[in-house]
C-alpha cells in the first residue's frame, strides 16, 4: 500500500522523493496532462494558396493539479516550429470544457484546433508533434489553485513534447455540387472554430469530427442578399430548390427522405439523430471516401439505395430540412457511410472562381436581411483547391 500511495503522489505532484524524480530520463517529463490527436491530419490546398493541416488535439488533465496552457506549437521531426498558438490566439482556437482562461482544472478536458499552413510547394514533414508550454498549481483544500511549494520536485512552468501523429492522405478531388454564381462557403475550414470545425462528438465511445471540412452552401441573390422579403418564407430564398449535382462517381449507400421543411429563421423542430441531416444521401466514391449531401427537399431525391451515380448528375434539390434554419446544402466528405460516426476528409474542387470573402460578422448579418459585404481576397480562378470559410465563389 505504501508503494501505491507514492505512485498517486507522483501523479498528483503532492510529494515526490528525490530518488524517484531522478529515475526519469531527461526527455521524460511529468507533464500533468495528456495530449492526443483525434486523427491523422490530411493535407489540403486551400483557396489562399496554402496547404493546410487541420486537426485537433485532445488535452486531458487526469491529476489533481490545475494546468494552464500557455503555448501550443506544431513541430516537425527536427523540432522546428511549424505553427504556434498562445494567449488570446490560443483561447480562440480552443474548447475548454471546464475551467477558464486556458486553465484545465483537475479532471478537465480541452480540445485545441490546429491549422498548420505551408507554402504550396513546400515539402511536408512525415510526422507532426505538439510542443506545449504550461503552468501548474496544486489544488488547495478549498478546490482552488494554490502555488506549488518552494521545495516541490517539479517546476510550475514547464514544457513537453507529445501528441505525435503521421501525416495522412492528400485531399480528394471532386467536382462542385452546385452551379451558378454567388455561393458562400459558410462555416468552412480552417483557421476559425466554426460550427463545423468545432463539432467534436463522441459516437460509440469514440471521438469523431465528421464536419471538419464541411461547407454549408448558401447563395446570394441578384441584390446581394441571402433572402428578399419575409425571412420565414422559403420562396424568399432565390436558391431554394437549386439542383444538387453528384460531386463524383459513386454508389448510393445511405439515404433518408422523410423530413418536412423547417420554417426559415426559426429554431429547427422535431430533431432526432435519425433526421438531423434532413433528407440526405451518402455515396461511396471509392478509396475509403464517402460524399454526404444534406438538408434536401422532401421528395426531390432522384436516386435510391444501390444506384450508381455519375459526377455532374442531378441527385436532388436544395431544401431546408433537418437541423436547418435556412435553405442550404451541407456538403462533406468522410471516411464512412454514417454522417456522424465518421471522420471528415478534406476535398478540393476541380474548378471555381472567387469573388472575395465575406467581411467579418457579415454571415450573421445576412441572416438578418443585410447586404453582403465582400472583401477582395482570394479572387480569380481556382483549380483543385478547397473554398475556405465565408469565401464567395462562382461555379460554371
Amino acid at each position: 500500500m505504501r508503494f501505491q500511495s507514492l505512485l498517486v503522489a507522483i501523479a498528483g505532484l503532492l510529494a515526490v522523493t528525490a530518488a524517484m524524480a531522478q529515475s526519469l530520463k531527461p526527455d521524460e517529463i511529468l507533464s500533468s496532462v495528456t495530449v492526443q490527436p483525434i486523427s491523422e491530419p490530411n493535407p489540403v490546398l486551400g483557396a489562399d494558396g496554402r496547404v493546410h493541416l487541420a486537426y485537433e488535439l485532445v488535452i486531458n488533465n487526469p491529476g489533481n493539479v490545475f494546468v494552464r496552457l500557455d503555448k501550443v506549437e506544431a513541430i516537425d521531426e527536427a523540432g522546428k516550429s511549424l505553427s504556434s498558438l498562445q494567449g488570446e490566439g490560443l483561447a480562440k482556437m480552443m474548447h475548454l470544457y471546464s475551467g477558464r482562461d486556458r486553465q484545465l482544472p483537475p479532471g478537465g478536458t480541452a480540445i485545441v484546433f490546429m491549422d498548420v499552413g505551408f507554402a504550396e510547394n513546400d515539402s511536408l514533414p512525415q510526422h507532426v508533434s505538439a510542443r506545449i508550454e504550461a503552468f501548474r498549481e496544486n489544488a488547495g483544500l478549498d478546490g482552488k489553485p494554490t502555488p506549488l511549494p518552494a521545495d516541490a520536485p517539479v517546476s510550475a512552468s514547464y514544457s513537453f513534447i507529445g501528441g505525435t501523429t503521421a501525416i495522412g492522405k492528400p485531399a480528394v478531388v471532386v467536382e462542385p455540387p452546385l452551379r451558378g454564381t454567388g455561393w458562400v462557403a459558410a462555416d468552412g475550414c480552417c483557421d476559425t472554430v466554426t460550427a463545423h470545425r468545432g463539432a467534436v462528438m463522441a459516437v460509440n465511445g469514440r471521438l469523431r469530427v465528421p464536419e471538419r471540412f464541411a461547407i454549408d452552401w448558401i447563395r446570394l441573390d441578384a441584390g446581394s442578399r441571402l433572402f428578399t422579403g419575409n425571412a420565414q418564407d422559403l420562396a424568399s430564398y432565390s436558391f431554394y430548390g437549386a439542383e444538387v449535382h453528384a460531386a463524383a462517381d459513386g454508389v448510393v449507400v445511405n439515404l433518408y427522405d422523410q423530413a418536412d421543411e423547417q420554417i426559415p429563421s426559426q429554431p429547427a423542430r422535431g430533431i432526432v439523430p435519425a433526421n438531423i441531416g434532413g433528407n440526405m444521401l451518402v455515396t461511396d466514391i471509392g478509396n475509403g471516401a464517402f460524399a454526404f449531401y444534406a438538408h434536401l427537399q422532401r421528395g426531390s431525391l432522384r436516386v435510391k439505395l444501390g444506384d450508381r451515380v455519375k459526377a455532374g448528375q442531378v441527385i436532388g434539390l436544395v431544401g431546408n430540412t433537418g437541423n436547418s434554419t435556412a435553405p442550404h446544402l451541407h456538403f462533406q466528405l468522410m471516411d464512412g457511410p454514417s454522417p456522424l460516426n465518421a471522420d471528415s476528409l478534406p476535398f478540393v474542387l476541380t474548378r471555381f472562381s472567387g469573388q472575395g470573402v465575406l467581411a467579418a460578422g457579415n454571415e450573421e448579418e445576412l441572416e438578418q436581411g443585410a447586404l453582403a459585404r465582400i472583401e477582395p481576397r482570394w479572387r480569380g480562378d481556382h483549380v483543385n483547391q478547397l473554398p475556405l470559410n465565408d469565401q464567395v465563389v462562382d461555379f460554371h
